[in-house]
């Protein structure tokens, strides 16, 4: 309005204020031009004139108003609304010399009161919500309309009960809490936050209650609960939205005060905590709650008798940081679900778990504390390549092969949006501006793309310039201008306002420019290449400043500036460099990890956190370069993002898993000894002829046997590999062990002395990825990435004769033949090739048929025949004898084919897939037996049948365990394995430690729900869960967790929600045993679920 010419303005309120008043009597133009001049181009002035002219205060008619108005003394144009307020409320009051002093002080403190209120509040509050609240005040309980009924110039509401009431200017609201010119009327907003505080808890405790909008199953998303939003509008009352929204806000506004406090503890010690939870899941204001609660601790913290309250308060949080997704996606799992996956020690879990008795109950491997990993968010449909929070830690950016950008609320990793669509190739690298109002982003599709973050438009036209494809992004400190890397070899600069370049391509890179980033005071940025370098470049000129930075031995993936901008982070897959930036050197020896794309320095710069290849995200102390605390463990792929949030206490991390992950920065643990147990990084696993011991190899390159029945280590694990070790095998008469390695050696362990038997097979020249025992034990065979197979003399540990040769890539599986004459290998030439044992030459053609990499094969029991897996999806059997294919491919799988194995019978076949699954296969017929055994959560590695044929056992190195299943599949199964049954065994008495200790489920009741090796566990009432569906299919459709965690049922019931941590050793009703033992296993005997969910609460 000040662009306005001051005449134009006064001409306009002239033709306001006589339009606005046309039908008071004595008013002309004279009264209109005099009143116009007053008020000074306001037009806000002009309204509330009009507003005591039309209707006057009491006691005034509308002549002596428009007198007082214009007789008022001359003000300052900035003030002469205030004056015009002050005349207003001076009126309202009744303010003269015959007013009683005292009823003018009443008068003024329901004023103050009630205008504290109006203003102390977060959001507008209705009248009716303000009477609701202000009941419950210590004092000035009378009704707000005392007051608001006589401001409806002054303040909207006040003529409709159910109307937010709010001062209609922002002027007002200026005014009352300025006291140098309200003077009387001055509100202090503070002082009414107490109230305010109390009255939000105390609304919460007279309104909440259990199930309060009347949830209808525990099966149902809220989406599809039918009239939901309907009974959340009637059951959920305006001011107990607002309390339960706001109350941490009046809190932290309020000084302590002892009362208020033991009116917080009550409250966290009381079940309406969890109704609050359940309100908060119901009108979708979970993730508000995630910053409050902290500022709530520290407000009661180092109070006495304020422990406990503190305590819980930062135990919500976390509670809302794993479970709030569940929780706002079906509220009932806020009691079927997080509370009985508390951990043994949260405040909640000790508090509140007997309160609600009929949930689902942690009968083992249940979480002690509370977990590094806070949520995994699951959206994308391909790698994720970048991840950013914003500036003020609410959002996380992330950027994907799939072509999009994506918003995500960081505390309860829900979607924000849709996703931002624009790319046309993989997004590489998201940044947020400095004010979290913008995002860049960089692309295989050559561009760059600003984005809007309110709307989540794009804002203008992609940036163009790059010839090839953009690596990395990032906005300068100040937000004005954008630093890209690109394939091109080149760094640009950009206007972040005009999207133009700025002068141009910084140009030295001898290579693709992988990441990119400005110095805390824009001075400077710095490169990281495909080069092996990392450049510093002069903002100001364009030039290079200095020499490159050299000490890398690989490719730079990426690099960070310390926030102090003295030192200098830099990723390689040879490790984490960190630079002096004035000295241009190596602070310290290299951070020994294998680094995929990402290293970032916290926000105080003191802890640098990297993202590896082998899905492992891993802090280090930025002073001495030591690991922080254990690896952060969860991801099933290689990790290529990684940063902090701004208050430097969570990190989130994108991976090639399409998942995003978000983790407690400071979980407090130390680093300790490596776990002696299966871990996520296991690479192969062995059962032993007899069936008693379990023999495992792992990324720190040992070996360790296990006993097969509790899976704990048996002996000291074996060490002398130097480098990662990718299969074992077990020698026929289960005394030695053969493994082999990336450090190109086949080594030979005795069983029973747990040592190294002579010395490493050494001929290799690349890693070795496959070895096998011929059936006398006498002989080995392995396979190596050098595109060699060697035979070796177990007895002298001596090469025998020249390396096979004749395959292109490095070998996949090798394997004898049961009779020891025959080789087959397979490598990623697609073709299976058979060998002479005894003159190493090759036996007839290559067998052909796969379309892609073999990844497994397998020699029936009497030799003639062979299966192969594929990552064409296929498995196909072979006639040895001819080389050609037995029948059509068996297809089922809808994924890589990782792993086949012949029953000892030779009547089946078992297969396992990167589609997480396990088949059996009958193998005369080629049809699957059964439906998939669903229970591994990730790529299944490797499969094989146990000795005696009773039993299956699959292995995931993704997902950290072994399981052993029942191969009792269906009625044509079950009479194979009474024929197994009753065959010899070249071993004798096979598996019988393993057998005899794993206790037999009831197969024959299809309605046989359980996730736990006890059958007293298993799921009552399952005739809801299971309408509808074939009996024969009713176990096998409640299997396995969703990647999002949510276990289902038929027609997508949610049965309950598995928290990150809980999702990797998980039984199900097929399954019979779970190594590492101590994984999860679930007590359903006493859950109360569907319909009937409100039960759990008693």
């Amino acid at each position: 309005m000040d662009d306005i010419p001051p005449e134009v303005a006064e001409r306009d309120i002239y033709a306001y204020m006589s339009k606005k008043l046309e039908g008071v009597s004595h008013l002309g133009g004279n009264e209109f031009t005099a009143l116009a001049k007053k008020a000074d181009g306001l037009f806000e002035w002009a309204r509330l004139a009009c507003e005591s002219i039309e209707a006057p205060p009491p006691g005034l008619s509308s002549k002596q108003s428009l007198g007082v108005l214009l007789s008022r003394d001359p003000v300052e144009r900035e003030h002469l609304l205030y004056d015009m307020y002050d005349f207003i409320l001076t009126e309202i009051m009744r303010k003269d010399k015959h007013t009683n002093s005292g009823v003018q002080q009443t008068q003024l403190a329901t004023f103050r009161s009630v205008m504290g209120q109006i203003l102390g509040t977060a959001e507008p509050l209705s009248l009716n919500s303000l009477n609701a609240m202000r009941s419950h005040f210590e004092s000035d309980r009378y009704e707000v309309e005392v007051m608001v009924d006589h401001m409806g110039s002054l303040l909207s509401g006040t003529t409709n009960s159910s109307t937010p009431i709010r001062p209609l200017h922002a002027s007002f609201r200026d005014f009352l809490t300025d006291q140098s010119h309200s003077g009387e009327f001055f509100v202090d907003v503070l002082k009414v936050q107490r109230d305010l505080a109390f009255a939000s808890l105390r609304v919460m405790q007279h309104e909440l209650f259990f199930n309060i909008c009347d949830l209808k199953s525990s099966y149902l998303p809220n989406s599809e609960d039918p009239g939901l939003q309907e009974r959340v509008n009637r059951c959920i009352s305006p001011q107990l939205s607002y309390a339960c929204r706001f109350w941490p806000a009046h809190v932290q506004a309020t000084r302590f005060d002892p009362e208020l406090a033991k009116e917080m503890s009550s409250f966290f010690d009381n079940q309406r905590l969890f109704f609050w939870l359940e309100v908060l899941g119901l009108i979708n204001a979970l993730s508000g709650a995630v910053p409050a609660l902290p500022l709530v601790a520290k407000w009661l913290k180092g109070h006495t008798g304020c422990e406990s309250a503190s305590s819980a308060a930062m135990d919500v949080q976390r509670f809302i940081q794993i479970f709030g997704g569940s929780i706002l996606h079906s509220t009932p799992h806020l009691y079927v679900s997080a509370l009985p996956f508390s951990p043994v020690n949260s405040a909640l879990s000790k508090t509140f778990s007997a309160r609600f008795p009929n949930c689902l109950r942690v009968a083992s491997g249940r979480d002690i504390n509370w977990t590094a990993v806070q949520t995994v968010i699951s959206g994308h449909t391909d790698e994720v390549n970048s991840v950013a929070f914003s500036p003020d830690g609410t959002r996380i950016a992330t950027g994907s092969d799939d072509c999009t950008v994506r918003l995500w609320d960081a505390a309860t990793g829900q979607p924000v949006g849709e996703p931002l669509l624009g790319h046309t190739f993989s997004v590489t690298s998201v940044s947020f501006s400095p004010d979290g109002t913008r995002i860049v982003s960089g692309s295989y599709d050559k561009t760059v793309r600003l984005w809007d973050v309110a709307t989540r438009q794009p804002i203008g036209e992609p940036l163009l310039g790059h010839t090839s494809f953009v690596t990395s992004v990032a906005f300068s400190p100040s937000g004005s201008r954008i630093v890209t890397g690109s394939d091109d070899k080149t760094v640009r600069l950009w206007n972040a306002v005009t999207r133009q370049p700025v002068g141009e391509p910084l140009r030295g890179h001898t290579d693709s420019v992988n990441s990119v980033s400005f110095s805390p005071d824009e001075t400077r940025i710095i490169s990281g290449s495909d080069d092996k370098t990392v450049r510093l470049w002069d903002v100001a000129t364009g030039q290079p400043a200095g020499e490159p930075l050299l000490g890398h031995t690989s490719i730079v993936t990426s690099i960070s500036f310390s926030p102090d901008g003295t030192r200098i982070a830099s990723g390689s897959r040879d490790g984490v460099l960190l630079w002096d930036v004035a000295m241009g050197k190596p602070v310290c020896e290299p951070l020994q990890v294998h680094v995929r794309s990402s290293v970032s320095f916290s926000p105080d710069g003191s802890r640098i956190v990297t993202g590896s290849f082998y899905g492992i995200v891993q802090l280090w102390d930025a002073a001495t370069g030591q690991p922080v605390g254990e690896p952060l463990l969860g991801h099933t792929g290689p990790v290529n993002s990684v940063s902090f949030s701004p208050d430097g206490t969570r990190i989130v991390s994108g991976s090639e898993d399409h998942t995003v992950r978000v983790w407690d920065a400071a979980t407090g643990k130390p680093v300790g000894e490596s776990s002696r147990g299966l871990t996520n990084s296991i690479f192969s696993v062995s059962l032993s002829p007899d069936g008693t011991h379990f023999a495992t190899v792992s990324e720190d390159d040992t070996i360790q046997l296990l006993d097969a029945v509790t899976g704990q280590p048996v002996g000291e694990p074996l060490q002398g590999h130097t480098a990662v070790v990718y299969s074992i095998s077990f020698s026929p008469d289960g005394t030695r062990i053969a493994t082999c390695s990336a450090d190109n050696t086949v080594r030979l362990w005795d069983v029973g002395m747990r040592q190294l038997v002579g010395k490493p097979f050494r001929g290799h020249t690349g890693r070795v990825n496959s070895v096998s025992f011929s059936s006398d034990g006498t002989r080995l065979v392995s396979g190596s990435d050098d595109e060699t197979v060697r035979l070796w003399d177990v007895g002298t540990g001596q090469p025998v004769g020249e390396p096979l040769r004749g395959h292109t890539g490095g070998a996949k599986s090798v394997s004898f033949s049961p009779n020891g004459t025959c080789i087959a290998t397979c490598f990623p030439d697609n073709t299976i090739r058979l060998w002479d044992a005894a003159t190493r030459q090759p036996v007839g053609e290559p067998l052909v048929g796969h379309t892609d990499t073999i990844s497994s094969i397998s020699f029936s029991p009497d030799g003639t025949r062979i299966v192969s897996g594929s990552r064409d999806r296929t498995i196909r059997l072979w006639d040895v004898g001819t080389g050609k294919p037995l029948g059509e491919p068996l297809e089922g799988h809808t994924d890589w084919v990782s792993s086949v194995s012949f029953s000892r019978d030779g009547t089946r076949v078992v297969s396992g897939s990167f589609d997480k699954t396990v088949q059996l296969w009958d193998a005369a017929t080629g049809q699957p037996i059964g439906q998939p055994l669903r229970g591994h959560t990730h790529w299944v590695s490797s499969v094989s049948f146990s000795p005696d044929g009773t039993r299956i056992i699959s292995f995931s190195h993704w997902d950290g365990t072994v399981r052993v299943w029942s191969a009792a599949i269906g009625k044509s199964l079950h009479n194979h394995v009474e024929e197994d049954g009753s065959s010899s065994s070249p071993h004798g008495s096979c598996i019988p430690h393993l057998t005899a200790s794993i206790p037999i489920h009831n197969n024959a009741n299809d309605d046989f729900i359980s996730f736990s090796s006890n059958s007293t566990h298993a799921l009552c009432n399952t005739t809801e869960l299971l309408a509808g569906v074939r009996h024969n299919d009713r176990r096998l459709t409640v299997a396995v967790p969703e990647d999002d965690g949510w276990m289902m049922g038929p027609n997508r019931r949610l049965l309950f929600w598995v928290p990150p941590a809980s999702r990797k050793s998980f039984y199900n009703s097929w399954t019979e045993l779970v190594l590492p033992r101590g994984g999860l296993e679930l007590d359903l005997s006493r859950m109360a679920h569907g319909t009937r969910w409100q039960q759990c609460y008693e």
